[in-house]
């Protein structure tokens, strides 16, 4: 069992990471680049490490999203863990699937490390209704000049909310316009950076 689970949570090679952007500062130079795996690498891992034959996933749907059941056969014993994710905003469905099945992986191990890993704040540019990166981001080997180093308050208050009524505005923001709101996500939110940014944030007495 503990080899299994070792090489299930080995770090992927760097040609199968990718970076979306997460959070922008207030005026959209500056990205945090958040490294992520396509569901397709962790269907690779599985097949390496488990064996084709000694797994399988089944997905719930719940109301906004899904829950995903990754069963690995270990020791001739069916072992299952689940978590869920949302449905999202391009391919709605297809996006919800895939981001569950990401995060189920996640329970076993596979791809965690990516979590803990501190985001780093890179230029970016925008094309269409998105923004991408000026620099193709490398996982903690960013050249000198490309890491823009925040306060503990920026980071904070330039998170953006992706979600609700406040989607597309800041934390920083929203605390001007109402902070009653960053209460409400401290006790509703289920993301925990979003969750602790708020804390902070309602804990200083004036966001600039």
């Amino acid at each position: 069992m503990d080899e299994i689970l070792k090489n299930l949570q080995k770090p992927f090679p760097e040609n199968e990471l990718e970076f979306r952007v997460g959070a922008t500062n207030s005026d959209k130079t500056k990205g945090l680049a958040l490294a992520y795996i396509q569901a397709r690498a962790i269907q690779n891992r599985l097949d390496e490490v488990i064996g084709i034959e000694n797994w399988k996933i089944s997905y719930k749907e719940i109301t906004g999203g899904f829950i995903a059941k990754l069963e690995l056969k270990i020791n001739n014993e069916w072992i299952a863990k689940e978590d869920g994710a949302g449905i999202t905003d391009y391919e709605a469905i297809k996006g919800g699937i895939s981001s569950a099945f990401k995060r189920v992986a996640s329970v076993w191990g596979i791809g965690r490390y990516l979590y803990e890993i501190e985001g780093q704040w890179l230029y970016i540019e925008q094309r269409g209704k998105n923004y991408v990166f000026k620099e193709t981001p490398k996982l903690n080997n960013q050249p000198k000049g490309t890491l823009i180093e925040e306060s503990k308050e920026d980071k904070a208050k330039n998170i953006e909310l992706t979600f609700g009524k406040y989607k597309g505005k800041t934390l920083g923001d929203i605390f001007k316009e109402n902070k009653d709101y960053l209460i409400y996500l401290t006790t509703n939110s289920k993301d925990i950076k979003i969750i602790n940014a708020c804390k902070y944030l309602l804990n200083l007495k004036e966001v600039a």
